[in-house]
Parts: structure tokens; sequence; C-alpha cells
């Protein structure tokens, strides 16, 4: 008899489906049932397709944004869900929305296995040491395990009193063969689509949102010393996405040269521009994770990203696959793009260290470790909520994550 899994998402977002989907197809002996509280945000409405998932979806809410979720239908409709599916395993998404402390509830009262997944890091925002030991009391109370983004995600949970033997980490992946497959094709007709699309033939990328916490004034200011010092031989600067502070970055880089914005992309097009790009760039001053980073190492590129990003360090390799910079220092900023755009870096070595240590972070070593974090949390209970683990190699125990 298969053991049912029901996993808890606010949104269903592109980079979700291939994690679920991997697990789904590895462990065939589990289903696979997934909820999003809602099917958009506010701010980005992601367009899934929901035909062909590879497992079996829900939404709490279609045509509410979730900011606008009330907080009591959130919490009726997920107990409802629960209620109904009778899972075995819950993995739920956080503490922050009333949905989810609403799953987290109803396991405590049916003894079910309870799994947190997020990528909250200390450095996120200013944290108040109250607020932050109740959360501890309450998610030490609610879940029997976690499963968290990386070494950061991984100290601020023990920080909030969380034991370091019921942490996994591995949790923020992207398919990375997307990316890398997007990112050849363009290469293959790279002179023409740089044509088509206004695109300089070697180029910084920036890919997001153009958000204060993304931190872009201060990267068009550090760009814009940057290429004065480097004069004709400067590269460019490709802004992909969009948000509250275009218009003010459109009057900030109006008289810098080289500076294109491209506009905002579907996931499945970011290939395109990392193909053709030079080096990625994230220098944002909050970022609990960077997916972006993955993506762009996945199709080869080498990296400069802020110290303030979650995945420095699993992801970074300074002066093997890229740099890490200070986000409040312009200058800095700048020094690091001159010498990523000199003589003095090989870009294809450090794109192809990028491949190498991004392959470590798959949708299938998500799977992996998320099944270990079951299977090895449900073996240390009285009653075991699902079967032992079986074949699940030492590479995918919380102490040998990869860092």
């Amino acid at each position: 008899m298969k053991t049912t899994i029901c996993c808890l998402e606010p949104v269903l977002a592109p980079y979700s489906i291939p994690r679920f989907k991997a697990f789904q197809s590895l462990r065939p002996d589990y289903t696979v049932k997934v909820m999003a509280l809602s099917a958009r945000e506010r701010l980005r409405e992601w367009g899934i397709r929901k035909q062909d998932l590879g497992f079996d979806y829900v939404e709490a809410f279609s045509e509410e944004s979730l900011e606008n979720l009330n907080s009591q239908a959130q919490a009726e409709r997920v107990s409802e869900w629960l209620k109904s599916e009778d899972p075995a395993v819950v993995v739920i998404t956080g503490y922050f929305l009333a949905g989810m402390r609403a799953a987290a509830r109803w396991t405590r009262q049916h003894k079910r296995l309870s799994i947190y997944i997020g990528d909250s890091q200390w450095g996120d925002r200013r944290r108040n040491p109250v607020k932050e030991w109740i959360k501890g009391w309450w998610a030490r109370r609610h879940y029997d395990a976690a499963f968290a983004a990386g070494e950061r995600a991984a100290a601020y949970l023990q920080m909030m009193g969380f034991p370091r033997e019921k942490i996994w980490t591995g949790y923020d992946v992207v398919d990375n063969q997307t990316f890398a497959t997007g990112a050849a094709l363009a290469r293959q007709d790279g002179t023409a689509l740089r044509m088509r699309l206004h695109l300089p033939e070697k180029f910084f990328l920036f890919v997001g949102r153009f958000a204060p916490e993304k931190n872009l004034p201060r990267l068009v200011e550090a760009y814009a010393s940057y290429r004065q010092a480097a004069g004709t031989d400067a590269w460019g600067l490709v802004l992909v996405g969009g948000g509250p502070q275009e218009e003010l970055l459109h009057r900030q880089a109006q008289k810098i040269p080289g500076v294109v914005f491209a506009g905002s992309h579907r996931s499945d097009e970011l290939g395109l521009y990392y193909g053709l790009a030079s080096c990625l760039i994230l220098p944002s001053v909050s970022e609990t994770w960077g997916l972006v980073v993955n993506e762009a190492m996945a199709a080869g590129l080498p990296v400069i990203v802020s110290h303030r990003c979650g995945c420095v360090a699993e992801l970074v390799r300074p002066g093997f696959n890229g740099y890490v910079i200070d986000p409040l220092d312009v200058e800095g900023m700048a020094r690091t793009m001159a010498v990523m755009s000199s003589t003095l870096v090989d870009c294809a070595s450090m794109g192809d260290a990028s491949r190498q240590i991004v392959a470590l972070y798959t949708p299938e070593t998500w799977a992996n470790s998320l099944a270990d974090c079951i299977e090895r949390t449900a073996a240390g209970r009285r009653e075991p909520a699902v079967k032992p683990a079986t074949g699940m190699t030492k590479s995918f125990q919380p102490e040998n994550q990869p860092s």
C-alpha cells in the first residue's frame, strides 16, 4: 500500500514542479499530493500549466491572490483537504501563513509526521529575539523535522532551538537540465539572437524583480563607475525583470551607455539570456537563497553574488566559479566587475566549475533528501508513520549534505 504525503505551498511556482515530479518518479511507493493556497500572488502570476504535472495538484483558492486570502478560510480549507486525504506525512512551507499553521496543528492533533520546509535565514531582516524565541517554541512543538535550504537556514533554525539532528539541507534546487539546454540552444544562434534582442557581445546579467531588496540602484551606480574605468573594453549590463523600481532605474540609467532593460520573461525563456550572458550578478541586500544563481550556474556562467544571499556558502567558491561581494560597497562591486571582465579571469573555466558545483543540487537530490528526512524521522518515532528508509545512501544523511 502506498504512503500518502501531502505538501502545502503558498503558490505552485515553476521551480517547485520538477521537485515534486522527481519525488513521485523516484519514490513510487509514495503518492504525492500538493495543495497551493492560491493560484497567484499580487505582484506575479506564474501561469502554471496544470496538465501533466506528474503529481496530484489542487488549489485552495483559485481566484483570489495569496495576499488577499482570509486567514480563517485558509485554515478551514486546508484542514478539510487533509481530513479528506488522510496523509501519513504532511510537508509544510513555513508557518507565516494561517493555512500552514493549520496544517501543522492538524498533524499534531492526528499524530501524523510533520516536516517544515523553508529557506529563511537570520540575516533576511531585523529580528526580534523575543519573537524568534516564540517562533522557535511553536516550531518545535509542531514539526518533527525540517528540510532547509542550506547551512544558513539550518543555523537559523538552530538559533530558534531546533535540534541540528532534525534538520536536513538541500531544499533550494532548480531543474538544471532545463537551463543548461536553453543556454546551449541560445549559443548555437548567438549572433542572430544578439542582433534581434539588441544585446551586447559580452554582458553582466541580472535576473529578478526590480524591488528594493535586490539593490539595483547600487548595481547601476557600480556599473557606471566600472564602465568609466574600463572604457571601450567594458561589458554591458542587461537587466531582466520588472517591478516597483523600474521607473527609478530607467531614469538612473538614462545617461549610462551599455545598460539594457530586457523586460520580464517566463522561467522557460530565461535560458536564452543565460546562454548569451558572460556572468550573472546578484547584488541583493536581502535574499533567502537566490535560485537565479542555480539557474545561471546550470547554464555554465560564472557568478558574482552578494554575501547576504543564502546560497553563497553552498554555491560560490571565490576565484573558482565567481566572487562574493559586499552589496553596500559600490566601488568594491565595480572593482569585482572589472576583475571578472579582465584577461585575468578565464570565464569558461569558471563556468565549467559552476556546472560541477550545482550538479549536487538537483530535483533528484531534493527528492532523495526529503525521503531520507521523512523515513529517518519516522523510524525514530515509537509508532512510525511510514516504513523505514530503504536504499538511501550515506551522502543524503543530514551531516553529509553538500556544503
